[in-house]
């Protein structure tokens, strides 16, 4: 293949995909020069038997798509539940999602910095994910300090239970302390894994 035809394909092509991702066009045009550029010299190193020279410059875009994945799916969760609330009038309900969705921006933000080669992506990416933790942790936390009232008729059924009504109350806490534990537990495993991913990918220089 024509070397300069090939770069010119490739430029185009990462040029298009930075412009895609909010990156700067004079900042694209130079990142697209610098990925066009490893991507041919290592094609041509690879066709000469050599081993490549260049790395980092030319994976620099799909190596968080993770948290291109995760963003979006934030702002799937969090924007739904924001209209769900509204019309159930629930202030709780709005205020999660509003946290959820900003999360979600927060981490496609960072995303978008870290391939445009931008400051303050590390502190968006793990900024996300830690927010998302300390989230989780204070609902859960809220839940059983201040549980929801029972409705009516199930009150009325407790009752009616006569001397299991102690058991089944106490199995209702039971409830709330496992949901709470599973809750905080997801969390903490997987979106500590994402902060710890995300550190461990923006702590080298770029």
């Amino acid at each position: 293949m024509d070397t300069p035809t090939e770069y010119a394909d490739i430029w185009q092509k990462r040029y298009t995909e930075l412009l895609g991702h909010g990156v700067p066009d004079e900042k694209a045009r130079l990142l697209a020069s610098e990925l066009a550029a490893a991507a041919v010299l290592t094609s041509v190193r690879s066709r000469q038997g050599e081993p490549p020279c260049v790395q980092g410059a030319a994976t620099a875009i799909p190596v968080l798509r993770m948290a291109k994945f995760d963003g979006y799916g934030l702002l799937v969760m969090g924007v739904p539940s924001m209209i769900l609330a509204i019309f159930s009038i629930s202030v709780g309900g709005f205020l999660i999602g509003a946290a959820v969705a900003a999360c979600g921006w927060c981490e496609l933000d960072g995303y978008r910095r870290y391939i445009g080669r931008l400051p303050g992506a590390r502190l968006r990416l793990m900024g996300s994910q830690l927010l998302l933790v300390a989230g989780a942790w204070a609902y859960a936390g809220w839940t059983l300090l201040h549980p929801e009232p029972l409705s009516a008729e199930i009150s009325d059924l407790i009752k009616e239970s006569g001397d299991q009504a102690s058991e089944v109350l106490g199995m209702a806490a039971n409830l709330r302390l496992i949901i709470a534990a599973a809750i905080c537990s997801v969390t903490l495993l997987y979106q500590g894994s994402l902060a710890f991913y995300y550190w461990s990918k923006t702590r080298r220089p770029m």
